[in-house]
This record gives C-alpha cells, sequence and structure tokens, in this order.
C-alpha cells in the first residue's frame, strides 16, 4: 500500500471542505436561509403562496435589475431630467418627474413639519415619479420617505380589506352595527354589545370613514393570526424592497390574542410603514393586485455616453386577485368622495373629466415625543393614466398639514387639464 504524502492529504482535506462550503451555499440560496435577516420573515414566510400569475415567480430576494445602488442625496436635475452619477463614469437617467417632484417638495417643504415624506409611483410599470423628505425637528431623518418609523396607522386597514374579501367569508353589502371607538378601542368594541350597538356600516363605509370598531369587529370574527401573517407578506410588510436605494422593511407583528390583534387589524400598532412602501401598496390596488417592483434608473450610459441598461417593467408581487383588487380600489373610492379625505379632493380645480380616486388616510399619535403622524395613500386613474401617491405628514401638537394635503397637490399635478 502506498503512503500518503502529506501534500496529498492537505489537498483532499481542501477539496472536501470547498465542496463542504459550496453545498452549504446551496442549500442557503435554496431555502432562503441567508435572505431572513429580519425577525418577522421566518415566522411569516411559511404563509407566502408564489405568484400564479406573474410572469417570474420572485421569492422574497432583493432583485435590482440595474445591479446600482445610490444615495438620494446625490440626485443632481438637468432641465426638467433627473441623473446619478455612477462608478467608472457611468450615469442614472431617473424616471422621476420634475414638476410632480416639484409639486410634493414644495407642499412638504412650505411648512416647517417636524417630518414628512411622499412618494409618487406609476402602477403599472413600477416606475418611481417622485420622492420627496422633509426633517425639521431633532434628531433629523435623511430620507424620510424611505424609514419606516411610524406607525401605518388606519392605512393598514385597507391590507385588512384585502385579507377579507380575499377570504371571501364577508358580506360587502352587509352592515355591522357598533358603538364607539373613534379614538381608541375596547374589548366591548372589538366584540361588539347588542344593547349599545346602534350605528351601522358596510365594509366599504368603514374604510371611507375609516370606522375603526368594523375594521376590528370584521377582524375578530374573521380573520385569524395566519391569515393576518399572510395577507402582510403579501403586501411586501417584512420583506426587504427592491429599490435602487436603501430602504427600510415595514414590520407588522401580529400577537397570539384576538382582540389585541384584532386592534392591529384595525390600525392600532404592531405595524410600521415606510412613505416608499404606502405607494407600493397604493400602486397594486390600482393595477389590478400586481406589486411591480419599484425602479427609479430608466437607463444606464457608460463613460462613452452608449446605453448598457434600460429598464423594463417587472411583477413582484401578486397581493390579491384582480377582482377583489378592483372592489378595493372601487371601495376606496369612498375615502375621497364623503369620507375622511373628502375635503382635499372634492374640488378637483383645473383636474381632467372623469378621474376616479380612491384611498386610505391614517391618524395615529405617541407620546414620547409628542407627534401625530398623518397618512394618506391613495391611487387614481383617468383614460390618459394612472397615479400612485403615499404621503405622510408628522405633526406636533401644532398641526401644520395633512398626508391628504400633499397627495392631492401631487395628484392635481398629474391629472391637470
Amino acid at each position: 500500500m502506498r503512503r500518503i504524502t502529506h501534500a496529498t492529504q492537505r489537498k483532499w482535506i481542501t477539496a472536501i471542505a470547498f465542496l463542504s462550503i459550496v453545498t452549504a451555499w446551496a442549500i442557503c440560496q435554496t431555502t432562503g436561509i441567508l435572505e431572513r435577516q429580519d425577525k418577522f420573515l421566518p415566522r411569516t414566510l411559511a404563509y407566502a403562496e408564489a405568484p400564479e400569475t406573474a410572469p417570474e415567480p420572485q421569492g422574497t430576494s432583493t432583485h435590482i435589475d440595474s445591479g446600482v445602488r445610490f444615495d438620494l442625496k446625490d440626485i443632481t436635475w438637468e432641465g426638467n431630467t433627473a441623473y446619478v452619477a455612477l462608478p467608472d463614469g457611468r450615469r442614472a437617467r431617473l424616471s422621476l418627474d420634475r414638476e410632480i417632484q416639484a409639486t410634493i417638495e414644495n407642499s412638504l417643504y412650505e411648512h416647517p413639519v417636524p417630518h414628512g415624506g411622499a412618494v409618487a409611483i406609476e402602477p403599472n410599470t413600477g416606475r418611481i415619479l417622485a420622492i420627496a423628505s422633509a426633517s425639521n425637528d431633532r434628531p433629523h431623518v435623511e430620507n424620510y420617505a424611505t424609514k419606516a418609523l411610524a406607525p401605518s396607522a388606519s392605512v393598514f386597514k385597507v391590507v385588512t380589506a384585502a385579507a377579507l374579501l380575499e377570504k371571501g367569508s364577508v358580506d360587502t353589502q352587509a352592515r355591522v352595527c357598533y358603538s364607539g371607538g373613534a379614538s381608541m378601542l375596547t374589548e366591548s368594541d372589538v366584540r361588539g354589545n347588542p344593547q349599545t350597538d346602534n350605528t351601522c356600516a358596510t365594509l366599504e363605509q368603514a374604510i371611507g370613514h375609516s370606522i375603526n370598531a368594523v375594521m376590528a369587529r370584521l377582524a375578530y370574527q374573521h380573520l385569524g393570526k395566519e391569515d393576518l401573517e399572510k395577507i402582510a407578506l403579501k403586501f411586501a410588510f417584512n420583506r426587504e424592497i427592491p429599490t435602487e436605494f436603501l430602504t427600510d422593511v415595514s414590520t407588522a407583528e401580529f400577537v397570539d390574542d384576538d382582540i389585541e390583534r384584532a386592534k392591529s387589524a384595525a390600525g392600532f400598532w404592531h405595524v410600521n410603514l415606510s412613505p416608499m412602501h404606502g405607494a407600493l401598496i397604493a400602486a397594486a390596488i390600482e393595477n389590478h393586485g400586481i406589486m411591480m417592483t419599484p425602479t427609479i434608473i430608466d437607463e444606464i450610459t457608460n463613460a462613452s455616453g452608449q446605453s448598457v441598461y434600460k429598464a423594463k417593467p417587472r411583477p413582484w408581487l401578486v397581493t390579491m386577485s384582480q377582482a377583489n383588487a378592483d372592489t378595493l380600489a372601487r371601495m376606496g373610492e369612498n375615502t375621497t368622495r364623503e369620507g375622511t379625505a373628502r375635503k382635499m379632493f372634492a374640488a378637483r380645480k383645473g383636474w381632467r373629466k372623469n378621474v376616479r380616486v380612491g384611498g386610505k388616510t391614517g391618524t395615529l399619535s405617541n407620546k414620547r415625543p409628542f407627534y401625530t403622524f398623518n397618512w394618506f395613500i391613495g391611487w387614481g386613474d383617468d383614460s390618459k393614466g394612472s397615479l400612485a401617491v403615499s404621503a405622510l405628514v408628522v405633526n406636533t401638537d401644532k398641526w401644520w398639514i395633512k398626508g391628504s394635503h400633499v397627495a392631492a397637490r401631487a395628484m392635481g399635478t398629474y391629472f391637470r387639464q
């Protein structure tokens, strides 16, 4: 028998170690272990369904076609076109619309709001048409529109409504009777009390007027923890959002306690949201349930001016069925027609005719420091195009403007005659 030399042994050990690393990497890639970076995703991943109608499954990985990630502060304008200088002399031409961008910036900057952020997206392509932030309080927060620092408040009601529609266990025309729940929810508000529940509303009215007790009651009666975790993941909560700039993960956690979980479904805590993500939710509802991969880069050219990359629209997530998404979009029109955002959208002076606009407001306050988070996410369309907008304004005890103010002005610019 030939004696194996030390050199040969080292070669075998190295080869075996290399194969072990490759095998482990392959297993991690297949199972997604390396992508589960937040504490919520492992718990909700089991309830995610692969998109059935999207051209290709997207999973939970962050995929950026251009392979580029940059800081929003590096954006420069040349006339009406925005650019970012990239390494090696490359240059990215961005999808930003100068007029919508200016409208949102003016809305945020003309008042010294503590913090705020707004994003406008083209729903059927995912192209980001505007993204702006304001931060006048301490500590200063850079790129507030990308931060999931605020509770989603009643904006989450549209996600809860999507879960109810998808489950198919709720008659959308049925009236739910309630009492109380205007600014807080008690156990009686959630469970219901036949002796005092004498005001009634449909699911559409509950969305439009942001009726906490109705949404909490429906969630309590029809949605379990797994239902909420599943729909949250479909709407991109607890996922890394594939953007060419850093964007926070919006977190949603649902406790085992049925009453507390129903309160979360109605918008009371346990769920955080970024304005960037809010725009994606609105865009998915407008786009018949398909959430497109967001992109801010239209084209990249090299140092010689030759085009080396052009963006193409890519579906990312299937949030709900087309029929249910269209139903939810119609229900959201109640918000701008007679509900909580009617004052901002009633006049529509200078707008094109026959524009349909839906959306959802949200307001929630905390104590230390005292901030009131005021949201509006919305969608609109006519025969010439569609737009999704998300706007968050943080106020102190002194109110400046609402998110619906910022969003309405942005939509007015887009749908201008």
